[in-house]
This record gives structure tokens, C-alpha cells and sequence, in this order.
């Protein structure tokens, strides 16, 4: 095969700006370390059980890419509107808690306001690359 025929195929196969890594630390209920996707900027198939973090992790990369007032989290897991909000990820809220009357029902934390979270994403533009 040439190197122009090569050339051309490996720009088809991967064109655009596309994610080569992302990473997530205090992110949901991803805790206390760096949990690391590496994409290499090839698509992918998220799988795993029901609560393993698929949509927490689709959700991450959605806040890099969206507007804030336009991001509908947990879409990817079909649910309601405003299950789910940044305010939730960033302090990890895994379960709600009733009070003793059993009326009203809290989230219960994982973190403080004393914690941070961190999203990161690394993008590489391979229509620029061939040029």
C-alpha cells in the first residue's frame, strides 16, 4: 500500500476533534482518586451493572462539551428531569435519608464543601493533524 493510500485511510478512520483521555477525581460517587478513561480517540461501548457509573461518566464528559443551563444529566440512563444536577455530582450524593417522621428525605454525601472535583478531557484534532 502507498503512503498516500495510507495516509488516506488513517484520516478517514479518525477525523475531528475526538477524545483521546478523560478523567475523573471527587466526580459522583468515583471518590478519593483518579479513575481514568483512555480512549485514544477510538469509539468505545461503555458496559457494566446497573449503578457501576456508566452514566456518571457519560455525564462528566457531556459537562466538558455542554453549556451548563443546557446539560439534562442521566439522560443516557433514561431518567427523570432533575434527578440528577452538578451540585449532586460534585458532593457525591449516593442514596437519600428520611427523617424520623419518614416525611422528608435528604441526600446523603460523600463530600463536604471543604472537597473539589476535577474533570479533565484531552482532545486531539486529527483533521488538523494531516494537513
Amino acid at each position: 500500500m502507498s503512503e498516500e493510500h495510507q495516509d488516506l485511510l488513517e484520516s478517514s478512520v479518525l477525523s475531528g476533534f475526538r477524545l483521546m483521555r478523560a478523567e475523573v477525581f471527587n466526580w459522583g460517587t468515583f471518590h478519593q482518586r483518579i479513575w481514568s478513561l483512555d480512549l485514544r480517540g477510538r469509539n468505545a461501548l461503555l458496559t457494566g451493572d446497573i449503578g457501576s457509573g456508566k452514566s456518571t461518566l457519560v455525564d462528566a464528559i457531556t459537562t466538558l462539551l455542554v453549556p451548563a443551563h443546557r446539560i439534562a444529566y442521566n439522560k443516557a440512563a433514561g431518567a427523570e428531569a432533575k434527578e440528577r444536577s452538578l451540585r449532586s455530582y460534585v458532593s457525591g450524593y449516593y442514596k437519600s435519608e428520611r427523617n424520623e417522621e419518614g416525611h422528608l428525605a435528604r441526600p446523603v454525601a460523600l463530600r463536604t464543601t471543604q472537597h473539589y472535583s476535577v474533570i479533565s478531557g484531552v482532545f486531539h484534532n486529527y483533521s488538523q493533524a494531516k494537513r
